[in-house]
């Protein structure tokens, strides 16, 4: 095997490694590709926690609570995560494809508040409520928890329940 197939076997497998929800070194990833991720993300949900880059309790939301559950290997199967700065200026691709500044993606959403965690299905598609700020970090893994299950119980529902027929006029 030639240095350049090598080195695309490489990539391709490094691509497979990240793309399967195993993240370098814990770290909570920036959103650039939705309509990707929301490709490779199956029946999980995609949790997106919107921060600011000088937010306090975005990055007490990031490390004490997103970047463990990364860590803890139990959520792989259950929710892909990632994060937007709404402030950081580079645009990303969203659901449906198209180029969004990262300022118009939190107003569709409409959020005022940093830290939002949404739980959004493949189409972008609100799973739960948002979860605004941090009120209460005694709870808020808990919440975190209970939101994720209740996104990912959704969205198997969704996938089990057929499409409306349609009836053909005779």
């Amino acid at each position: 095997m030639g240095s350049r197939a090598r080195f695309w076997s490489l990539a391709a497998g490094l691509l497979a490694f990240l793309s399967a929800g195993v993240y370098a070194g814990g770290q909570l990833p920036e959103a650039r590709d939705l309509a990707a991720v929301a490709a490779d993300a199956g029946t999980r949900p995609i949790l997106i926690e919107v921060a600011q880059r000088d937010c306090p309790y975005c990055a007490v939301v990031r490390e004490d609570f997103l970047e463990p559950m990364i860590l803890s290997g139990d959520y792989r199967d259950r929710v892909v995560m990632l994060q937007l700065h709404r402030d950081s200026g580079q645009s990303l691709k969203g659901f449906d494809g198209a180029q969004i500044e990262p300022e118009d993606f939190a107003a569709r959403y409409h959020i005022t508040v940093t830290p939002t965690v949404l739980l959004l299905g493949p189409d972008g598609r609100l799973l739960t409520p948002p979860l605004v700020g941090l009120s209460t970090p005694d709870f808020y893994g808990a919440f975190l928890d209970e939101a994720i299950d209740q996104a990912g119980a959704a969205l198997k529902d969704a996938a089990r329940t057929p499409a409306p027929r349609r009836h053909a006029d005779g």
